[in-house]
């Protein structure tokens, strides 16, 4: 049998209105007290994200926060009075958009969960397209917005009725790469790269994206054409960018793409004053890949232990999640265990405070007037001049080989996040020691 969100509103009310009659006539014949806070149904919150495949990385974490917010929430939380268990059902999309579709439509339609929390650039759109037509309140996070609303066909000025995004958005991550080469002396020469998929498209649009802004910048650019997602040769880009003297190259790469473009171009004598690829240097094993050509080589900063914010959900602070994290993993601490601990600080923020926890509406209604802090910082959809979505501040650092062999992480431009402390002057000569 098939029931309509409706009906299960009705039936689930009914049940406990028949509970609360039985409690009732219970309490009579009892000498006992009833209880200070009744209790309420489970509330399921479904999460989706890439835990195998290309987008490993990005979820290697996820074991940790999800156990540190089940353990959070193992005697569930009060909400009006009244004590709600909390089920959390988390999926693997294995790194594949359709998969992540399903994997929505599962938690929606046989899990029945009130809220989905999602993170990944192949996960947040088909997520947030399902709970959209179902009409159940989803955040989703670590994709540029603009790469989560516009393929969802959406509109800054008008939004979504239920599904929201935190992150930084395109415009974000020029200002803050642009900052820190600012800060040096160059020819002004770019090789851009950008990889020919959603993510890609998007740093490379000629409008929002990269070429608009480095020229009003100031900036002139080398591009000769995308690359496939796994590609193993730059060899044409990489000369177009030796032969036109670019000293700064930039491009969208995983780590794998951009160990074999850095390789490539030592081998072809390419060597520019700064190489700043987006998302291929997030994590400490992308780094440590290149060896020492790897120092001095900059990026998008999104979280690192020395953010001055603490977790709402344990008391926590930046350094001491990821103390934790690396104790208890054997692992260094990545960027987006930050992001992550905090798309659950607001999926259970708005849990809490909702009017009732069970009702969609009343989730969404609190999450589009949310302005709190996290462990990532501000995070403002009330305030946010784009609909359903909540912009994440950014820093930019460079990657530094210590005396031990081992790189450490500084940061170097805040002029877009100016709570995160600068740790170190951004150097153009490292990078120069590559090879």
């Amino acid at each position: 049998m098939t029931f309509s969100r409706d009906n299960m509103r009705f039936t689930r009310r009914s049940f406990l209105q028949a509970v609360g009659a039985g409690a009732a006539a219970g309490a009579a014949a009892s000498v006992l007290p009833a209880p200070a806070i009744a209790a309420g149904p489970t509330i399921k919150i479904g999460y989706v994200s890439s835990k195998t495949g290309a987008l490993a990385p990005f979820a290697e974490a996820d074991p940790f926060i999800l156990g540190k917010v089940r353990e959070v929430l193992k005697d569930g939380f009060v909400n009006n009075g009244k004590t709600y268990k909390v089920e959390i059902i988390d999926i693997d999309d294995q790194s594949n958009s359709d998969r992540a579709a399903t994997s929505a439509s599962q938690l929606i339609n046989n899990d029945g969960v009130n809220l989905i929390l999602a993170q990944g650039a192949l996960t947040n759109v088909p997520v947030a397209s399902q709970c959209e037509t179902a009409g159940i309140p989803s955040i989703t996070t670590m994709d540029p917005w603009q790469g989560w609303m516009f393929p969802l066909k959406g509109k800054p000025e008008e939004g979504f009725k239920y599904v929201n995004h935190f992150f930084w958005g395109i415009e974000d991550i020029i200002s803050t790469f642009i900052g820190m080469w600012d800060a040096q002396t160059t020819n002004k020469k770019v090789g851009t790269v950008w990889s020919n998929d959603p993510p890609g498209k998007v740093f490379g649009n000629a409008e929002i994206g990269f070429p608009a802004s480095l020229g009003k910048g100031g900036y002139s650019i080398v591009d000769v054409g995308e690359f496939q997602p796994g590609a193993d040769d730059f060899s044409r880009q990489i000369v177009a960018f030796r032969d036109a003297g670019c000293d700064i190259v930039t491009g969208l790469f995983s780590p794998p793409e951009w160990a074999v473009f850095w390789r490539q171009a030592q081998q072809l004598g390419f060597k520019p004053k700064i190489a700043t690829p987006a998302k291929a240097l997030l994590f400490p094993s992308g780094i440590e890949a290149l060896g020492k050509g790897g120092d001095g080589m900059s990026t998008e900063i999104w979280w690192t232990p020395g953010y001055p914010f603490k977790s709402t959900l344990t008391g926590q602070s930046c350094g001491e999640i990821a103390a934790e994290y690396s104790k208890s993993t054997g692992k260094r601490w990545t960027q987006p265990i930050g992001v992550v601990h905090a798309l659950w600080e607001l999926g259970i923020n708005a849990l809490k405070n909702a009017t009732d926890p069970t009702d969609p509406d009343a989730i969404q209604a609190v999450i589009k007037s949310t302005k709190m802090t996290t462990v990532v910082g501000d995070i403002d959809w009330a305030g946010s001049p784009i609909k359903n979505v909540a912009k994440l501040k950014i820093a930019g650092g460079q990657w530094r080989l210590q005396p031990d062999g081992a790189y450490d992480l500084k940061v170097t431009y805040n002029k877009n996040a100016p709570e995160v402390p600068i740790q170190a002057d951004f150097t153009m000569d490292l990078a120069r020691k590559a090879g």
